[in-house]
């Protein structure tokens, strides 16, 4: 729902169940996040205000590089809307392809390059219409009545896949370049830094408890793999089979 307001106009979504007004400086990321629109009746829990200082903030980031000023306010707005989640909605933002199957949810996470877009690609190509892909690179993951979901956001990678639904997740998984594809549980201990690297880690005290709290939870509840692997079919039935199947 777009609404009039100043001269402007206020863009309304509802993204990982938040339900947000957003004024926008730029239209790519109105473009952007079309396909989250919200015009039901729940009213809007805050309003991301995007400013030039907002967009500036992000040249300061690490890997900003010279991307324009339109891209960065989408990732000032992505960033805003984090930043609430986590403070009160007991959620994070998770580098990763997250793929549901039956409409459970498998997240693979590991350094951008290392294969987990392709591996993602390799469930869906196998599974066919079974799996469905949430997101292929900065989902939602929220804590909500004891359990974690993961949601799809219109930040979704370069291949730009994203679905907007929610899914209970099932287990999480690392991956690995390997030459034998082998796959293991791992401690809740083995997988902190990992999943540490591959969110927003505020510098405010109290919002980094938070994100601590979460994480705790999410590692203590959620089945954990490493998975070490090549680009193959025969990759993807190993992680399917003991995510999945529980066979290892």
């Amino acid at each position: 729902m777009y609404k009039g307001y100043g001269g402007t106009f206020l863009p309304r979504y509802k993204i990982a169940d938040v339900v947000f007004d957003a004024e926008h400086v730029y239209k790519y990321s109105a473009r952007l996040c079309e396909n989250y629109l919200y015009s039901g009746a729940e009213n809007p829990e805050f309003t991301a205000k995007m400013t030039q200082r907002d967009i500036d903030a992000e040249k300061t980031q690490e890997g900003a590089g010279n991307f324009p000023d339109y891209y960065l306010e989408s990732l000032a707005l992505f960033r805003k809307l984090c930043d609430y989640i986590l403070t009160y909605r007991q959620g994070i933002i998770f580098h990763s392809s997250a793929v549901a199957v039956d409409g459970k949810a498998y997240l693979f996470t590991a350094p951008s390059g290392t294969g987990k877009s392709t591996h993602a690609r390799l469930w869906r190509e196998m599974l066919g219409s079974r799996a469905v892909m949430i997101n292929d690179d900065k989902p939602i993951i929220r804590f909500i009545d004891g359990k974690f979901y993961v949601y799809g956001t219109p930040w979704n990678g370069k291949h730009r896949l994203d679905t907007n639904a929610r899914a209970e997740i099932a287990a999480i998984c690392e991956i690995r370049q390997g030459k034998i594809n082998k796959i293991r549980r791992i401690s809740p201990s083995e997988m902190l830094m990992v999943v540490f690297n591959q969110t927003i880690r505020p510098a405010e005290p109290e919002k980094m408890e938070n994100l601590l709290g979460i994480l705790d939870k999410l590692l203590t509840s959620v089945p954990l793999y490493r998975l070490e692997c090549d680009v193959s079919e025969e990759a993807a039935k190993t992680s399917f089979d003991a995510m999945v199947k529980n066979k290892i």
